[in-house]
């Protein structure tokens, strides 16, 4: 009893503030809750991205669709290619921002705005560049300090803004190694080079159709999308080495198409074209559909796509800007 009463008349300990459920409650929460969501591609759980506050926040539909397809694009990269992974802590530090002055009393949303246009874009350009140059984790680590570092200073923000000291050759460098990694990057290898192929064809698939004023896919088709290796049987050896698995010779499906399992070894190209053409036309993804055009699939065909893919993919995150 002695002991229990000098224990009641000690002094409370002081609560140090990691020890106390106010710094879980104000850090810790919303960080899990947001990350949560994020992996899930809970967009409308977001504040800043509800249809609710989307006239208060200047959030137009396109401009919301186009906010999600950026977010569904690091989402997939982030969560399907090693080399991207640490790209998720500038995301979710954006998004804790992003709701933050959204929530916030008297936010006018042109700090909203400037974390979605101008932010947002660059780090969705700097996680493409992880994941297409597989750079070493002290470079992939320098990144994303830098576009920690680009969120209180967002005059900074850009490829160029965020390249932590780089000079403009050194970007341009950083840019043109893009362009060359996206040219050779074998991206039906192997499984990872297929997510991140069907990351990037489905972003630029986005981009045209809204572009174009165009409804984008329903969820569940976005969800099951693949990609099919267009051309298989190849007469040149060479030629077979060097382009079947290029992104050049891939194209965005909504559901993986069926094998022809009953075809003769060596049946021909052309018939296995003109049966895919006929399937392609009928794909929601403007980049798939527009092949069913072609007369043939042929190594032409397939080098003709790849440049256009390389171009688009400056367009799409912004590069020819450099």
């Amino acid at each position: 009893q002695t002991e229990n009463a000098g224990d009641a008349t000690s002094p409370p300990q002081q609560q140090q503030p990691w020890q106390g459920k106010d710094f879980f409650v104000e850090e810790i929460e919303p960080a899990s809750v947001a990350l949560y969501k994020f992996r899930n591609g809970q967009w409308d759980d977001f504040a800043f991205l509800s249809k609710k506050n989307g006239k208060k926040k200047n959030l137009t539909k396109r401009r919301r669709e186009t906010v999600i397809a950026r977010l569904d694009f690091l989402r997939d990269v982030t969560m399907g290619v090693t080399s991207a992974k640490e790209a998720e802590i500038a995301v979710l530090e954006l998004l804790l921002r992003a709701e933050e002055d959204c929530n916030a009393s008297g936010s006018d949303g042109g700090m909203l705005s400037r974390y979605l246009d101008e932010l947002l874009p660059s780090i969705e350009a700097w996680t493409l560049w992880m994941a297409l140059t597989r750079p070493s984790p002290m470079q992939r680590h320098s990144r994303v300090f830098s576009l920690l570092d680009a969120m209180d200073d967002l005059d900074s923000v850009g490829l160029s803004g965020t390249t932590g000291g780089d000079s403009t050759d050194g970007v341009r460098e950083t840019v043109e190694s893009m362009r060359e990694c996206m040219n050779e990057y074998e991206f039906g290898a192997a499984a990872g080079g297929k997510r991140l192929a069907v990351a990037m064809l489905k972003r630029m698939n986005f981009h045209l159709m809204s572009e174009g004023g165009k409804n984008l896919p329903s969820s569940s088709k976005v969800a099951a999308a693949s990609v099919d290796i267009i051309r298989r049987q190849w007469s040149d050896e060479g030629e077979r080495e060097e382009w079947a698995n290029r992104i050049g010779n891939l194209a965005l499906v909504s559901s993986p198409l069926p094998r022809n399992r009953g075809a003769k070894k060596g049946a021909s190209i052309s018939s296995s074209w003109e049966s895919k053409s006929k399937r392609y036309m009928k794909e929601p993804w403007p980049l798939t559909s527009q092949l069913a055009e072609l007369e043939e699939w042929d190594v032409d065909a397939v080098k003709d796509q790849q440049k256009d893919l390389v171009s688009l993919m400056d367009i799409v995150w912004s590069l020819e800007n450099i």
